[in-house]
């Protein structure tokens, strides 16, 4: 993550943008420890935002939406866990009976 203290509020989006947009290419190979990562990147993210106060209406949205992405990916991944599981405890079960 590349943040200055002077950075401007249309920087701060796009870089918002462009890790939104490398998480949703990268996370089919995230494991947990890039996960950890990119929530504590997110988290930062976040927390910088406060910093614009002349956040204009739209930008404010373009933000929400930004966050909803990445909440949606970070949801995937969850969903995906518990199929995972669910599979492996399903077929550890074949396999006992065999």
């Amino acid at each position: 993550m590349m943040t200055s203290c002077q950075q401007s509020k249309e920087d701060y989006i796009k870089e918002f943008k462009s890790f939104v947009n490398e998480v949703s290419e990268e996370c089919g190979d995230y494991n947990d420890a890039d996960w950890e990562k990119a929530v504590k990147d997110f988290e930062a993210l976040v927390k910088q935002a406060e910093k614009y106060e002349d956040l204009t209406a739209e930008e404010t949205l373009e933000l929400a939406g930004i966050q909803a992405q990445y909440t949606s990916l970070k949801a995937k991944n969850g969903i995906n866990k518990v199929i995972d599981g669910v599979k492996d405890l399903f077929g550890g079960k074949k396999d006992k009976n065999k």
